[in-house]
């Protein structure tokens, strides 16, 4: 099998990230009776979530990365995202939204006071 991205959005790669988690999270309604025991049903299980974090991205590419979940840019709150599933083994497809997206300045050019980079670059997609 040819390398394939860890995360694909509305079928654009993202760059390979510097760390990948998953949490697979299970919905319940539940609350507790007069007894004090927990009684519930699952709602839903296996909802996928992914973090990522790259340590340096250009200016360019975070940016790029941003506009696919940036209406005014094209791009969409919720998005088709193929991304590697830990439950599954496998690469799998969801529609996921975008959490937070988090990111440092990573350094200015001294004579034209641009932005070089951004460090710490983090985003979180949760399935719908």
């Amino acid at each position: 099998m040819a390398f394939k991205a860890l995360i694909i959005v509305a079928g654009h790669d993202l760059p390979e990230p510097t760390t990948y988690e998953g949490t697979t999270s299970t919905l319940v309604d539940s609350g507790r009776n007069l007894k004090g025991e927990v009684v519930g049903s699952v709602i839903r299980d296996d909802v996928g979530k992914v973090s990522v974090t790259w340590s340096y991205l250009t200016v360019q590419e975070w940016a790029q990365i941003n506009k696919y979940f940036k209406q005014s840019a094209g791009g969409k709150f919720i998005n088709t995202v193929e991304f590697f599933d830990q439950t599954a083994g496998t690469w799998v497809r969801k529609k996921m939204y975008v959490n937070d997206r988090k990111a440092g300045a990573w350094r200015r050019d001294p004579d034209t006071g641009e932005l070089l980079g951004w460090k710490n670059c983090s985003l979180s997609l949760i399935e719908v």
